[in-house]
């Protein structure tokens, strides 16, 4: 693994315990086995770290969606394929999610800023690629809900929840979730029935 590579799956695992207030350059350094000095020489600030994590994770996770929504043809097809497309991105990228739920609390205009500036720099805009698929579904009555935004929401939130929500989960029902592959594949399934029956005529 080259120096840069260990400094950037270092900070993942900063920046996924501290926030980006809370961490530290560093311990960053010290995680990657490297001169504090070498941060500073491939990325120029934490800050800048702190982006490049980012937009490098985030930009694979757009790629995915982007297929998704590019190779459906009917409802059915977006709603079998998102939830496993998140619930599956996140579940080998955890500390990404951490990092982000952070952020939202610690810092949300921070995250926001970031966030909207990797996805400015997006060919198609997040905003065009749902609502021209989704309205044009909606024009041919297959797709009843009327505001695409409140189906991407359901569909997000019911992933990422599958993730970050397990420990709570964990609390409430005092047992423990064994998180395999055949837990998640349970839970893509449910949120696929769920979606279905809710959303589609």
């Amino acid at each position: 693994m080259s120096a840069k590579e260990k400094i950037l799956q270092a900070a993942i695992d900063e920046f996924s315990h501290f926030g980006f207030e809370g961490a530290r350059v560093d311990r960053i350094a010290e995680k990657a086995d490297i001169n504090k000095a070498m941060i500073f020489y491939y990325f120029s600030s934490k800050e800048n770290l702190f982006k490049v994590v980012l937009t490098r994770v985030l930009s694979e996770l757009i790629k995915q969606v982007q297929t998704v929504f590019r190779d459906s043809q009917v409802p059915e097809d977006l709603i079998d394929a998102l939830p496993r497309t998140y619930i599956g991105f996140f579940q080998k990228n955890p500390d990404i999610l951490k990092m982000i739920a952070l952020e939202l609390v610690q810092n949300p205009k921070h995250i926001s800023s970031l966030v909207s500036e990797i996805f400015r720099s997006v060919a198609v805009p997040p905003r065009k690629l749902v609502y021209t698929k989704v309205l044009k579904w909606q024009e041919e009555g297959l797709f009843p809900e009327e505001d695409p935004l409140q189906f991407m929401m359901n569909i997000v939130s019911l992933s990422i929840f599958s993730i970050l929500g397990v420990p709570v989960v964990e609390a409430i029902f005092n047992l423990k979730i064994d998180r395999d592959k055949d837990f998640f594949e349970k839970r893509i399934q449910s949120i696929v029935h769920l979606l279905k029956k809710g959303m589609l005529p």
